[in-house]
């Protein structure tokens, strides 16, 4: 399997890697008169509204991809420590350095997903 660069592996992608959430079509909904005119506003109308929630959609990924309030560091005196508190929790199969939060918490059996 070759890896590009910018690609996750598949089944692996990180949050602010994943494609963009399909979009419906703003047309799709559109009952159309006959009248050119009308239809034409109406076909605007929807497209400036698909793009506005596109828009919010992307401001929003775009917040979530660059906010870097979302981890934090829990320290300990030695490595000896470290290792210990994650076997006390049997979390030592979740990494030693870096650990998911929401798979450390599943394992706490705390629900942060509310």
């Amino acid at each position: 399997m070759s890896f590009e660069f910018g690609k996750s592996k598949p089944g692996k992608q990180a949050g602010f890697m994943r494609p963009a959430a399909s979009v419906p079509d703003p047309l799709s909904d559109i009952e159309y008169t006959g009248n050119v005119e009308t239809d034409s506003a109406t076909e605007l109308d929807a497209l400036a509204q698909g793009f506005r929630s596109r828009r919010n959609q992307e401001e929003k990924r775009f917040r979530n991809a660059t906010d870097s309030e979302y981890w934090f560091a829990v320290c300990f005196r030695d490595r000896a420590a470290k290792d210990r508190f994650l076997a006390a929790i049997n979390a030592t199969r979740l990494g030693d350095k870096y650990v998911d939060g929401h798979a450390l918490a599943r394992l706490l059996g705390i629900d942060i997903d509310a």
